[in-house]
């Protein structure tokens, strides 16, 4: 019995986690180059970001969309040709069915298949030009939903 109540809890750890809201969403249009490794994958690729800014202090009557009860603004940019690194989240005993979804998405991304996104969750954005530069942080890569 208290094999099977793990196994649900983990099970609902991992759900939560996928479908969790990110940070910064990145839908990639075209691999140029995807490096996978046992804790990193990277993407140099064009796409298109959601990227999640907050824009004020907590706010309780505040009646848009926030984070943590913060008001935040949703912007959306795009890249001509950036690097994205995905890192494995730590520690690396947690959800380690969600990172090998990220290996099994990053090996169809090379195999010129179409994937979902990456979810990034506090990442470093570099914008150059008004376009992304770099995106890196702890994250994953998801499949296309059917």
């Amino acid at each position: 019995m208290k094999l099977i109540l793990a196994g649900v809890v983990c099970l609902s750890f991992l759900t939560a986690s996928i479908h969790a809201a990110s940070d910064a969403d990145v839908t990639i249009i075209k691999a140029k180059k995807v490096v996978i490794e046992k804790d990193t994958i990277t993407i140099v690729a064009e796409a298109k970001t959601t990227i999640t800014l907050i824009r004020g202090a907590h706010d309780p009557a505040f009646t848009g969309d926030t984070w943590h009860g913060m008001p935040v603004t949703r912007v959306q940019v795009v890249c001509n040709n950036g690097t994205f690194i995905i890192k494995r989240p730590r520690p690396y005993s947690s959800l380690p069915e969600a990172w090998e979804m990220s290996l099994k998405a990053a090996k169809d991304l090379q195999d010129g298949k179409e994937i979902g996104r990456i979810g990034y969750y506090a990442p470093d954005i570099v914008i150059k030009g008004n376009m992304i530069d770099s995106i890196t942080g702890y994250g994953f890569l998801y499949p296309k939903r059917e």
